[in-house]
């Protein structure tokens, strides 16, 4: 018997038991934080098991961290030792990793609702009708079907709706097409409470502002969404915005059915909208897989091998949300900021560097993630004088900007290789210019608002 036959086996079976373990650790650090959410505070007991099996989840999970993440995290762990004046304790370790904890349910959630949105007959439905689009309106139709599934499914919108492009679709086409794609997609963060990017913001505000911060989201949104079918999609018109609607009703009345579901139980329980979603879609997921039963198997195992893939994103929003806690809760950042600044920062630069400098610096490969952490923790709490929820929906617009054209971003890597588009023609296109005039002139429009408002 030679090495490799005996060395092949042994190295499989350790790769699965390697990946049934990251799934188990990760299930009970969401099932923790679930639970924190039912009884709105977790035993010490609790909340040591479930953060100690997302951090055994993280250990087994950084080899097999993209390069870029792990420069981000190495990045992030610089930032942490300028910032912190001495060791946080055990207790600071704790009380970050409660509130980082339900992004260990977040995401996990997510995967459960992407799963099952690629089973329901109402959604292929909806392929086939955008897959008949006539060319002069597949653009533009892409890019609304992409604003609304994403707002509920984020990235899963991409696989999605990249199977209803033809085969034999030009290259010119398929790049119009990505492109609206990731438009209508990154876009739906400025009102969804579905997306990593409206979790981290409300961390940092009141709810209350949290879904102020959404409502203003849908009128930034619809302005973007209308302004670039017009101006990207000559000769769009009327009759095609009307066709491009209609290939969204078979699943109109259920993605209206979870945004409802979430806002009521969110307001009648006094939830989050982070927790709201988190303890709301896997209910409406049961309900689906009740009345599909065929389908339940398969929603489970989608779920579960989306779970075993999850890497990048959670540990590095995980890792600049812990940051971000240790370095407002020690106070230093507040005492570099006044240094700089003393004194409460104008609203106005707030709500202009906020969007502008995430999409910037996205454009050069910074997640922002880690621009937004930094600018939220500076801003917020009475950092600057601005009203919450434009601040919120300033870090939202920039989140959108931000993701629509970067190397660093999901979107544009996961577009690039399904709609067969090369990842420079994604970054240089059209979308880098949408994303700095979304920056600019809806970052220019909440100052507006925040001058109306009263503050400076």
């Amino acid at each position: 018997m030679t090495l490799p036959s005996i060395v092949t086996p042994l190295v499989l079976s350790f790769t699965r038991a390697v990946n049934f373990t990251r799934l188990v650790t990760l299930t009970v650090a969401w099932v923790c934080a679930v639970l924190e959410i039912f009884f709105g505070t977790l035993s010490a007991t609790v909340l040591l098991v479930g953060l100690l099996a997302f951090a055994l989840f993280v250990l087994l999970t950084v080899t097999r961290l993209r390069w870029d993440s792990l420069v981000i995290l190495s990045l992030l762990a610089v930032v942490m030792w300028l910032l912190l004046e001495e060791m946080p304790t055990f207790a600071d370790i704790m009380a970050g990793g409660e509130r980082v904890l339900i992004f260990a349910a977040l995401l996990p959630t997510m995967a459960l609702v992407r799963a099952t949105a690629m089973t329901m007959p109402t959604v292929h439905a909806t392929q086939d009708r955008l897959a008949a689009l006539p060319l002069q309106s597949s653009a533009g139709g892409l890019q609304l079907a992409a604003h609304a599934f994403g707002g509920i499914i984020n990235t899963g919108a991409l696989a999605l709706l990249s199977a209803s492009l033809p085969d034999n679709a030009t290259d010119d086409r398929r790049r119009r097409v990505a492109e609206a794609v990731i438009r209508g997609m990154v876009v739906s963060s400025a009102w969804s409470p579905f997306f990593v990017a409206f979790a981290i913001g409300q961390i940092f505000v009141a709810p209350i502002y949290a879904w102020m911060a959404i409502a203003i989201g849908v009128v930034s949104a619809l302005l973007f969404t209308m302004a670039t079918l017009v101006g990207l999609n000559n000769g769009f018109a009327k009759s095609q915005l009307h066709s491009s609607l209609r290939c969204l009703s078979p699943v109109a009345s259920r993605l209206f059915i979870t945004l409802l579901a979430v806002l009521t139980v969110a307001l009648t329980f006094q939830l989050t909208a982070l927790s709201a979603v988190v303890v709301v879609m896997p209910v409406l997921v049961m309900i689906q897989m009740a009345r599909h039963r065929n389908k339940a198997g398969t929603i489970l195992r989608q779920t579960s091998r989306a779970m075993q893939g999850t890497a990048d994103d959670l540990i590095i929003i995980s890792a600049a949300m812990l940051v971000a806690f240790l370095a407002t809760q020690d106070g230093t950042l507040s005492h570099l900021i006044s240094q700089y600044y003393p004194g409460v920062i104008p609203g106005w630069v707030a709500l202009m560097a906020t969007p502008m400098l995430m999409m910037a610096l996205s454009v050069v490969g910074i997640h922002p993630v880690i621009t937004s952490t930094a600018l939220l923790a500076t801003f917020s709490a009475g950092g600057a004088d601005v009203h919450p929820a434009l601040l919120v929906q300033a870090h939202l617009i920039g989140w959108g900007a931000g993701t629509m054209s970067s190397v660093a971003s999901l979107s544009v890597l996961t577009s690039a290789s399904l709609f067969r588009v090369p990842t420079a023609r994604l970054v240089f296109g059209d979308n880098m210019l949408c994303g700095f005039l979304y920056a600019l002139i809806g970052g220019g429009l909440l100052v507006c608002g925040n001058l109306a408002l009263g503050y400076s």
